[in-house]
């Protein structure tokens, strides 16, 4: 039944959302064959087009799960690729009225990882958004943590997401990833329940990572960079 129903929410994502997601890029498309326009608008613009594509890769990324899509995977070096995700990230977030902070720790020596970058993308923008609304909820900081490091033996990487929240209760930890599982109101229940597909999708593997440290940790732990997707 649940399975079920996450196929009728697909099916209403891609109706729902991309016809008005169509309409703001072709709108915004219009604006910039303006005359005389402002480099300031402009660069508001290229944010409007930018992330329109970005909600668009999240609903084929939704329609492509449940259609089982193959990634498409490259070899990509993290420390670059995290550097950019966590500025394009913060600028989605210049609206709200309390900054976001990401702390973001790079270990030295990082080996590749093999990934499809809109998917993992995703992965990343959930985990981050749970963060930091937990966070704020629980500190009253927008702030969460993110660490690229590598496996003990060194040949496969991994990105931890931590927040400053209360943690997840021991009785919860094992249905975290269960779809429609939420202890938020607001929540759908559906975001670590598609990180972890979209994860498993790529040869990864999503987790909570039980350490008795402050707030609430999730692990990528990608596969070996040799192996293919």
């Amino acid at each position: 039944m649940k399975l079920a129903s996450l196929g009728r929410l697909t099916a209403g994502i891609a109706h729902e959302i991309r016809n008005p997601l169509g309409a703001i890029s072709h709108a915004a498309q219009l604006m910039e064959e303006a005359p005389n326009l402002e480099p300031g608008d402009r660069q508001m613009l290229g944010i409007i087009r930018r992330h329109s594509r970005r909600v668009n890769g999240i609903i084929e990324n939704v329609l492509d799960l449940s259609r089982r899509r193959v990634a498409n995977a490259d070899l990509i070096e993290l420390a670059p690729w995290l550097q950019e995700f966590r500025e394009d990230f913060l600028q989605t977030q210049d609206d709200d009225c309390t900054a976001a902070n990401i702390i973001l720790k790079i270990d030295p020596q990082l080996p590749p990882a093999r990934f499809d970058k809109s998917q993992i993308e995703q992965v990343m923008v959930n985990l981050c958004d749970n963060g930091l609304r937990y966070s704020e909820q629980h500190s009253g900081q927008r702030q969460i943590g993110i660490h690229a490091g590598a496996t003990n033996d060194g040949k496969r990487a991994y990105i931890d997401v931590r927040d400053l929240g209360p943690g997840i209760a021991p009785e919860n930890r094992s249905s975290v990833f269960e779809p429609f599982f939420t202890t938020d109101k607001a929540g759908t229940g559906l975001g670590l329940y598609l990180a972890r597909e979209l994860c498993e999708a790529n040869q990864a593997h999503l987790s909570l990572v039980e350490d008795n440290k402050p707030g609430c940790c999730f692990r990528i732990t990608f596969a070996h960079p040799g192996r293919m997707i």
